[in-house]
């Protein structure tokens, strides 16, 4: 009588647990297509000259190509989710989740290139190459500014999306153009 007591003991105590979560991936909403072009008027050699004089770059510059009229930087930001969308995991955004799972970073390297258009104007494009990586994994989503990624997943929860999108927020693009634009 015990161990029938017993055994209906345990399997009410196991049936009122609840099942165990599935994961649900939901991918970022598509967003229009960045404009990250600017023209600005100001000959290619003024714009540098002024861009220099300027904490715009907060002193990143990586390099600076005379000939092609380009500079580039990197930055490693922290706050991850400012910068990306990948999208959400249950109820948690995918890089944070990503983050606290696996351990996660950023490296963004933005180009700002520039084009002379006549002698007082100049078309500038900036150019951010993405780099989000899960460092215990090792999986990297390479992407650009308009240009979103789908990645494979090793080991997707049996039945679901095997694909993870991600995309610029075009944070440092927008803040970037709004600087050069106070240039003028």
């Amino acid at each position: 009588m015990q161990k029938q007591y017993l055994v209906i003991c345990i399997l009410l105590i196991f049936s009122c647990q609840e099942p165990p979560q599935e994961n649900i991936y939901i991918p970022p909403l598509e967003k229009e297509s960045f404009d990250n072009k600017l023209y600005i008027n100001l000959a290619v050699n003024d714009f540098w000259s002024k861009i220099s004089k300027t904490n715009l770059l907060d002193n990143k510059i990586l390099s600076f190509d005379e000939n092609k009229k380009q500079a580039t930087f990197e930055i490693n930001p922290k706050n991850i989710q400012d910068y990306i969308d990948c999208g959400m995991m249950n109820d948690e955004l995918y890089v944070n989740y990503i983050s606290r799972i696996f351990e996660a970073s950023l490296v963004i390297e933005t180009a700002i290139n520039t084009r002379p258009l006549n002698n007082n104007s100049s078309e500038i494009e900036i150019v951010s190459n993405y780099q989000f990586t899960s460092i215990e994994t090792g999986t990297r989503w390479d992407f650009k500014t308009n240009e979103p990624k789908l990645i494979l997943v090793g080991t997707p929860a049996f039945g679901s999306e095997p694909y993870r999108k991600c995309l610029s927020k075009h944070i440092l693009e927008s803040s970037l153009k709004n600087e050069i634009r106070s240039l003028e």
